[in-house]
Order: structure tokens, then C-alpha cells, then sequence
């Protein structure tokens, strides 16, 4: 089990450290990469991530919400924490499923002032502010 935390918490920083670097084209014109920069906006304090994922931006814990009604709650908005979504569920990096596929899973880094996620099923990501609470 420490094998695949390891290997997922390796992925995750080649994937950041790759998405951060700004690569060439061939005709030399310098391209970015959106991930860190692509800011998305909440609509009433929600943030969609994925259909059946999004973010409570407005609660005062790590919140997301699964499917229309299933809450998934985590520490207080000052403590960073990062999950991973998978198979309809919430999974902390110590305890993946047996079958765990990166490639189907989403990341969710919730920070101090913001919340980053990255969908690797379609190689996508971002960020939302946070709202509310302690938060401008």
C-alpha cells in the first residue's frame, strides 16, 4: 500500500512539474500550459470539478459533494489536504483501492486561499478561489 502512495504522490509531482513548464512548438512560439493558471469560477460557492464532483467553496471544512446528495467533509478550510476521487468515492493517499488507476482519478489539493484539482481522465485542471469564511 505505502508502494502505490508513493508512486501516486510521484505522479502527481511529475504531472505539476510537467504542467508548470511553458514547452516550445516547433516554429519556436512558447505555448502555456493552463493547469496552474486556468482559474475557474464558482457559481454560488460551488465549483464544479467533474458531473458528480464539486466543491463547496463557501463551507468552513474541505468540502466536496458527490452526486446530487452524498457530502464528503474533511479538516478546517486553514489545513491543506489532498484527496483523490476514484470509483464514486473519497480516498486519502494512505488508503487507495486495490485497483487503484490513476488514470481515472481526480486530485483535489484544497489550500489556504484556493482548491486545485486535476482530472486525469481528461487531463484537465484548475483552481477556484475560496469564498466565505475567512476567505475574500
Amino acid at each position: 500500500m505505502r508502494i502505490i502512495s508513493y508512486t501516486v504522490l510521484g505522479a502527481t509531482l511529475f504531472c505539476a512539474q510537467a504542467f508548470s513548464q511553458e514547452p516550445m512548438r516547433p516554429n519556436g512560439v512558447k505555448e502555456k500550459i493552463m493547469f496552474a493558471t486556468n482559474i475557474c469560477m464558482s457559481k454560488g460557492g460551488i465549483g464544479v470539478i467533474t458531473k458528480n464532483l464539486h466543491i463547496d467553496l463557501k463551507s468552513t471544512k474541505n468540502e466536496l459533494i458527490l452526486g446530487t446528495r452524498e457530502r464528503w467533509t474533511g479538516q478546517a478550510v486553514q489545513t491543506s489536504e489532498v484527496v483523490i476521487f476514484f470509483e464514486g468515492k473519497i480516498w486519502s493517499l494512505q488508503a487507495l483501492p486495490d485497483g487503484f488507476d490513476l488514470s481515472k482519478a481526480v486530485i483535489v489539493s484544497f489550500e489556504n486561499d484556493k482548491v486545485r484539482f486535476l482530472d486525469f481522465s481528461k487531463l484537465s485542471g484548475g483552481y477556484y478561489r475560496r469564498v466565505g469564511v475567512g476567505h475574500p
